[in-house]
């Protein structure tokens, strides 16, 4: 521990003497002006067009070097029509060196070149909305969870067009109003604007402070008069039907017809309905082996949790960490009070939700969240009522005071509920560009027969930078008996202590190298009966280099030393390993390389192994990706880990192999192979999609799961499934 602190003093003094820049820049505003006639989203800027719009073009380079010069010329139009939104962009390049690969809407364009509108509707720096497009019209959407976390399961309907040209390429964006949710007593929004070029990792935008484009670090629109948002009413009907044919239940078939609704009571407050709720259609989770001492947890994507999903979280967290699934709880494995994924979910069995209401927006200053469903019965427990409510308001600028209040368990008959209070103070000008973010937060569960050692809290901080030093640091407590049956925890019992260090060096003019990382991770969990040490850990990014074309070569060693309790969960259970209760010292060298995805091909190559409890661990993961054209891809992920213990060898298989096929932006067919050798079981599922706008959907699934259960290399068929699914947005 000594040394590791050494090592940490050594990093601050070496970061003094590449200072973050100091240049700043006062806010930016402007007035957009409202016209009568729209023009045709086909990403073509025709003569014309857009002769009556507001024409931005003050940009800057942001990353690498902020407040550099833009190598590019890049110019934003923007206007708008009592109805929507439109904006146009000229993105000047050599059509050449234009990377633009993907071709399916809805899916992460971070390997193309592409252009953002950042929309904060309410001004407040801590909501808010981002629309992005590649030069083939891909359309690609998140809403904030925080001042710099975002959800990009999130969707909206909207329309985007874009083409390449002879010097450069164009894109059109249409954002109806009835999309969003704003104060019309309000003529001003939070506006940013940025364009990513992926061969050279370089940002050129519009505002920003510490490399950072995001909620606080915007400028202004005013002018926005008038705004048509209809009677307010998105009305989705949902046709299913599925066969299924599963070798121990047998055949059935089912359809499913399901409704959801939209209501804006006011244009800042949602009303959302939905009946004989139906998750058809949504995409395979990724396979994660738990094989760890603690649990973990997947990312929401169902749409009707994710409506309006920034309100729900909890200690929402910015530079910290991106948002999870209906909560925050401000870190990477801390507890929430509210996870959406417990919902619908009894012992690891889908259960049907006969429906369910939320009430969601912004009243008079506040942030306003009601969350009610009705869960159907399944196997001994019954049908249930879940209720989630939330309410927080801005303080202090950009920061932000919040209560949230959940009832109900999912898996269970009791009669149980979580209370939490959480404030996260955040200051973006405290001077030579940093920011700092400080977070405080509470939670109380309530369930029978508990009535002490109940509670969790946290205290932390973050000073995060993007060309210096930088440091974040917490305290947690997570007591014994805390249990929040509509949220996550998984370590309890527990104190942790945690602090980072790092720094980045940006190399200015350099050929090929364009930073340069390191970092020191310190973190100890007490167990809370005695004081004693549950875990310890020392991460060392010893080095993360960056290359100017996006490949990055990283190097990292860890010590983990770990306290097993006879009784406690014990690591490697399911594969038959025997680790008796002791202490370990847990030994790791990492080596990752990964080349740059904006290439039409990419690979990726991560390599560790050390001690490991009473033996050694080695994994090996390799990954490799091959973009024929923006129609056809194949990517290939692969993870073998190795297990050398005392008396017995165990290894763990993963592989996924994907196959797109994108016949347009509006067509597509995705095929997904996952395997994993833990329970030897092989998945097979293809996904067709016809978009016939946004909003509006045509799916068709198969499905088919074999298993290996007697290990001799011959998969049986355990369940084969199809599946129809029709939605479409009637909107008035």
């Amino acid at each position: 521990m000594k040394f590791a602190l050494r090592s940490l003093l050594v990093m601050f003094t070496l970061a003094s003497s590449l200072q973050a820049q100091t240049v700043n820049t006062a806010n930016k505003s402007f007035q957009i002006p409202k016209v009568d006639a729209e023009p045709t989203i086909d990403g073509q800027l025709s003569p014309g067009e857009w002769d009556d719009a507001v024409v931005i073009d003050d940009f800057y380079e942001v990353r690498p070097i902020e407040f550099a010069e833009a190598k590019m010329r890049t110019v934003y139009y923007l206007k708008y029509t009592e109805d929507a939104l439109l904006v146009g962009v000229y993105a000047y390049d050599n059509p050449a060196n234009i990377t633009a690969q993907v071709l399916r809407h809805g899916v992460s364009l971070m390997n193309d070149d592409r252009v953002h509108i950042l929309l904060d509707t309410f001004n407040n720096q801590r909501s808010g909305y981002q629309f992005q497009t590649n030069p083939n019209g891909v359309r690609y959407e998140g809403l904030y969870t925080g001042a710099n976390g975002i959800s990009y399961e999130w969707t909206a309907i909207w329309d985007a067009g874009a083409q390449i040209v002879a010097d450069g390429w164009t894109a059109e964006m249409r954002i109806p109003f009835k999309s969003l949710t704003f104060s019309p007593d309000s003529d001003t929004w939070g506006v940013n604007f940025w364009r990513e070029i992926p061969r050279d990792r370089s940002r050129i935008g519009w505002m920003s402070r510490n490399g950072q484009s995001n909620l606080p670090n915007s400028g202004t629109m005013s002018g926005l008069t008038g705004l048509n948002q209809g009677m307010g009413l998105d009305i989705t009907p949902v046709l299913s039907s599925t066969y299924a044919d599963n070798e121990l239940t047998g055949a059935r078939s089912e359809a499913n017809p399901s409704l959801d609704m939209t209501y804006k009571l006011t244009p800042s407050l949602n009303l959302t309905l939905t009946l004989n709720t139906d998750f058809a259609a949504t995409e395979v989770d990724s396979i994660q082996l738990d094989l760890g001492r603690f649990s973990t947890r997947l990312q929401e994507k169902r749409g009707f949790f994710l409506t309006d999903m920034d309100i729900f979280a909890f200690a929402p967290r910015g530079g910290m960490s991106g948002g999870s699934g209906g909560g925050g709880g401000g870190g990477a494995g801390s507890p929430d009070p509210f996870f959406s994924r417990n919902i619908g979910i009894v012992r690891g069995q889908a259960v049907d939700l006969i429906g369910g209401v939320k009430l969601s927006g912004r009243i008079g200053g506040f942030d306003v969240g009601t969350l009610l469903i009705r869960q159907d019965e399944a196997g001994t427990v019954d049908a249930t009522n879940l209720f989630v409510g939330r309410l927080k308001r801005t303080v202090l600028t950009e920061s932000e005071l919040g209560v949230i209040y959940t009832n109900g368990d999912p898996s269970s008959n009791d009669e149980t509920s979580t209370l939490g209070v959480d404030f996260t103070y955040r200051n973006t000008r405290i001077g030579n560009n940093r920011d700092l973010e400080i977070q405080l937060w509470a939670q109380q569960s309530d369930n029978p027969g508990v009535t002490s050692d109940n509670m969790a809290w946290n205290a932390s901080f973050n000073l995060p930078s993007r060309n210096s030093w930088n440091m974040m640091g917490r305290v947690q407590e997570v007591q014994e008996n805390f249990d929040p049956r509509l949220g996550f925890a998984n370590r309890t019992g527990v104190r942790q202590y945690s602090l980072t260090g790092g720094n980045y060096w940006i190399f200015r003019g350099h050929p090929w190298i364009q930073q340069i990382q390191s970092s020191l991770a310190l973190a100890k969990y007490e167990n809370l009966d005695d004081g004693s040490r549950q875990s310890s850990s020392i991460d060392w990014t010893i080095i993360n280099l960056s290359t100017i074309s996006g490949d990055v070569l990283s190097l990292n060693a860890s010590k983990d030393v770990e306290l097993l309790r006879v009784g406690e969960r014990v690591p490697l259970a399911s594969l038959g390993v025997v680790i008796p209760a002791d202490e370990y010292n847990n030994y790791d060298i990492s080596l990752m390389l990964n080349t740059s995805g904006a290439r039409s091909w990419d690979s990726r190559l991560r390599v560790s192994g050390g001690d490991y409890y009473t033996g050694t661990r080695l994994v090996v993961g390799p990954a490799f990706g091959w973009r024929l054209n923006k129609h056809l891809s194949f990517d290939l992920n692969y993870t073998f880990t190795q297990y050398d213990m005392p008396d017995v060898k165990a290894y763990t298989r993963v592989a996924t192999i994907t196959n797109e096929v994108a016949f347009s932006p509006s067509l597509s067919l995705v095929n997904i192979v996952q395997y994993e050798n833990v329970s030897d079981s092989l998945g097979l599922n293809s996904r067709f999609r016809w978009n016939l706008g946004a909003g509006k959907d045509i799916w068709f699934v198969l499905s088919h799961n074999m298993s290996d259960t007697d290990e001799n290399g011959e998969f049986t068929r355990v369940e084969s499934s199809a599946s129809f699914k029709f939605s479409y947005t009637l909107r008035y």
